[in-house]
C-alpha cells in the first residue's frame, strides 16, 4: 500500500491498494467513524418509470463497519454517505464501498492520523527490493523500489543513428549491454531479487534477456508502457499487471519460511505450530515470530475461520512478529493449505504435551 498524497495536520491520507496484505492492514487500522472517500458504484434512479441503473459516482461514507468478503479478496467498507454528487440524492443513505487491490482512496480521521499508522502504511505491502527500469528507443529510466518508496537510481537518452544506418543495430547493442551492466552493479549494491523492465515495442524483451544471461539467479518480467523514461516509470507504478509482479517477494519469503518450517519439524517440532486451532494456541503465549497464512482463510465463508486468522494477525502484530499472506494457488500456498492453511515459526519452544493443556 502506497501514501500518495498526506492532507493537512494528518487528517486525510490518500492511498493506493496495491495487494490482498494490504486489506489487511486497511482493516486494522480503520475504525468506525473514520471516513473512506473514493469511487464506487451505486444503483441510481434513472427517473423513467422508477428503473434503476448502476453508476460510478464518487463518496466519502462514515465507516460503521468493515469486513472482508467471502471469496472474493476484497474489503467491504459499509456506512453512511457524507458527501456525494448532489443530483443523485445519495447523502444520508447506507452504503457499502468495495475495496480491493489497484484501489485508490482517501481514508480520514477527525483526530488526524498517528505517525505510528503512518509508518504502518509505508511499511505494508510486497517485502523486498526490486528494480523498475522503463526503456524505449529515445530515454531509459532505472528505480529502486522498496517498502520505504521510490528512488530513482539513473537516467539517460538513447541516441541511435538513422534507421538506414548499417551500424544501427551495433550502436543500439552496445547501449543495452552498457544499461544491463549498470542494472547488475545497482542489483548487487541494493540487494535487488527481482527486475521489471517496461516499455513499448521489441527493446524492453531486447535488454531483459541480456539482464537474465548476466544474472539468471534474478526474476526479471518486462510490461508494456506507452513510454520510456521517468514517465514510462509512473506509468508501470500505476499499472495493476506491475503490481502483481512485486507480489513475488511475499512468495519467495513464504518458500523461504516453509523450509526453515519442514526442517523444524523433523528437528524440533516444539519451535513450530500449524493450523489454526494450534497457532492460536501458541499465540496465547506471545511466542510468535513468523507467521504464514494462505489469503483465502481471511475471505472465508465462515465466520469463525475468518475471526480466528484476524485473532492470530493481531496477537502477531503486538508481539512484532513477522505475518505473510500469500495466494492459495502459490506452489508454497498449496503446500500451507495441506498444512491447515497457516504456519507459525516460535521465538522459543512450546512442547506439544503443553499446548494440549492449553485447550
Amino acid at each position: 500500500m502506497r501514501i500518495l498524497e498526506v492532507y493537512p495536520n494528518k487528517r486525510g491520507l490518500k492511498i493506493r491498494v496495491d495487494v490482498e496484505d494490504d486489506l489487511w492492514v486497511l482493516k486494522s487500522i480503520l475504525r468506525p467513524g473514520d471516513y473512506v472517500e473514493g469511487k464506487t458504484s451505486r444503483d441510481i434512479a434513472s427517473g423513467i418509470g422508477g428503473e434503476k441503473e448502476r453508476r460510478v459516482i464518487e463518496v466519502k461514507i462514515r465507516v460503521k463497519n468493515i469486513e472482508f468478503q467471502p471469496f472474493t479478496g476484497r474489503l467491504r467498507i459499509s456506512g453512511i454517505i457524507v458527501e456525494g454528487p448532489e443530483k443523485f440524492g445519495v447523502v444520508g443513505k447506507h452504503h457499502s464501498m468495495t475495496i480491493q487491490p489497484g484501489s485508490i482512496i482517501v481514508i480520514e480521521r477527525e483526530k488526524g492520523w498517528s505517525n505510528s499508522i503512518i509508518e504502518k502504511i509505508k511499511l505494508s505491502g510486497p517485502k523486498g527490493r526490486a528494480l523498475l527500469i522503463a526503456i524505449d528507443l529515445d530515454e531509459y529510466a532505472i528505480a529502486l523500489l522498496s517498502t520505504s518508496g521510490f528512488k530513482i537510481l539513473g537516467e539517460g537518452s538513447i541516441k541511435l543513428p538513422g534507421k538506414d544506418h548499417e551500424d544501427r543495430e551495433k550502436v543500439l547493442d552496445d547501449i543495452l549491454s552498457k544499461i544491463a551492466s549498470n542494472i547488475v552493479e545497482a542489483t548487487s549494491k541494493n540487494d535487488v531479487k527481482l527486475i521489471v523492465v517496461v516499455g513499448p515495442g521489441f527493446i524492453k524483451d531486447y535488454l531483459a534477456e541480456k539482464i537474465r544471461t548476466l544474472m539468471p539467479s534474478v526474476k526479471v518480467y518486462t510490461d508494456n508502457t506507452s513510454m520510456g523514461g521517468v514517465s514510462g516509470l509512473e506509468e508501470a507504478l500505476r499499472r495493476q499487471s506491475t503490481i502483481e509482479h512485486l507480489r513475488e517477494f511475499s512468495i519467495v519469503e513464504a518458500e523461504n519460511v516453509l523450509e526453515e518450517f519442514m526442517a523444524n519439524i523433523a528437528k524440533d517440532p516444539s519451535r513450530v505450530a500449524y493450523g489454526l486451532e494450534d497457532v492460536i494456541q501458541v499465540s496465547r503465549l506471545n511466542a510468535l515470530k513468523t507467521v504464514v497464512a494462505i489469503d483465502s482463510l481471511l475471505f472465508s465463508l465462515d465466520d469463525s475461520i475468518r475471526e480466528a486468522v484476524e485473532y492470530i494477525l493481531r496477537e502477531a502484530e503486538e508481539v512484532k512478529a513477522h505475518t505473510i499472506l500469500i495466494p492459495e494457488d502459490s506452489p508454497p500456498g498449496e503446500k500451507i493449505k495441506r498444512l491447515g492453511g497457516i504456519i507459525a515459526i516460535l521465538r522459543y519452544s512450546i512442547p506439544l504435551e503443553a499446548r494440549q493443556q492449553l485447550k
